[in-house]
């Protein structure tokens, strides 16, 4: 579903169909929270403070940015009421999200709900995700004991908290303080610490030496960096990288000097300093294409 649907679900076979059109679509509930216990949309998150925002600032307040799925990714409201339901789907609507319908469902049409839909108890913990190419590839990180993790480009955090629920020791180096912020305010909300260092990482110097068991980089190109992250990373440690790629008619507003070449990652983890565990040149979930690789840096080096 694209755009802002005005028009409110309320019956169990309209709300039936929407969620089985939108498998991944995030859930936000904000029904009393015993009314979400009793009975709810599986996959869902509670947020009954939400309810009572009316503008798109007070909904920052209580729920912002940083706590939702993508921008791509479809949302669904679910509300008690037709006017809560419809307002902050609009006020989500009013800060850019345009994947958006609105849920009032009767409490018979909820109950009307295949089983497989519904779910009861206290929910889903979050609606935020990680980079798809870091969970992806979770298994073939070394454990947290090996050494911390770094996150170049941290942005609002999402790598790096989620590393921190992992038991990782993470830092996160962003040059910009409201990007640190959200991080902050993300791993809070996990109930995790993640250090933050404001810096460039194009200055010299920028990045601190570790060693780093994991070193996490996405969407954030640096081509002096690539070749030296080696210098980064300890022996058995692991890079994780993902950017933007090269292709004729896609990602119009990422500049060439920020879009990966063919084979690009490839030959910056060169044999005998470095063992690619995946590499791929594709698409990430948003459309735009993008190349990543997986890669640990071996030992006595």
């Amino acid at each position: 579903m694209t755009g802002y649907n005005l028009r409110v679900i309320e019956e169990a076979t309209a709300l039936t169909a929407w969620l089985d059109a939108h498998p991944a679509a995030g859930i936000l509930d904000v029904r009393p929270a015993s009314d979400f216990v009793g009975r709810h949309i599986r996959g869902a998150v509670s947020l009954p403070p939400a309810a009572a925002a009316r503008t798109a600032a007070e909904l920052e307040a209580v729920l912002p940015s940083i706590l939702l799925p993508p921008r791509h990714r479809p949302l669904l409201v679910v509300a008690g009421a037709v006017d809560i339901a419809l307002r902050l789907a609009g006020a989500l609507s009013a800060r850019g999200r345009a994947r958006l319908a609105a849920a009032a469902p009767l409490p018979a049409a909820l109950g009307a709900l295949p089983e497989r839909l519904c779910a009861r108890g206290p929910g889903a913990g979050a609606l935020w995700e990680a980079p798809a190419w870091l969970t992806d590839h979770a298994d073939l990180l070394p454990p947290a004991a090996l050494g911390p993790a770094l996150d170049l480009g941290c942005g609002s955090g999402r790598a790096a908290v989620w590393l921190a629920a992992r038991g990782y020791r993470v830092t996160g180096l962003d040059h910009q303080p409201e990007a640190l912020a959200l991080m902050s305010r993300l791993a809070a909300s996990a109930g995790v610490a993640v250090s933050g260092i404001r810096a460039d990482v194009r200055a010299a110097g920028a990045v601190p030496p570790g060693p780093w068991g994991v070193l996490v980089n996405i969407r954030c190109l640096q081509r002096p960096l690539l070749t030296r992250l080696r210098d980064y990373v300890s022996p058995h440690g692991v890079a994780v990288v993902r950017g933007f790629r090269d292709a004729p008619g896609w990602a119009p507003d990422i500049t060439a000097a920020h879009r990966l070449r063919p084979a690009e990652l490839v030959h910056a983890f060169p044999p005998g300093t470095w063992e690619v565990l995946a590499h791929e040149e594709g698409f990430d979930d948003d459309g735009r294409p993008a190349a990543g690789i997986v890669a640990r840096r071996l030992g006595g080096l």
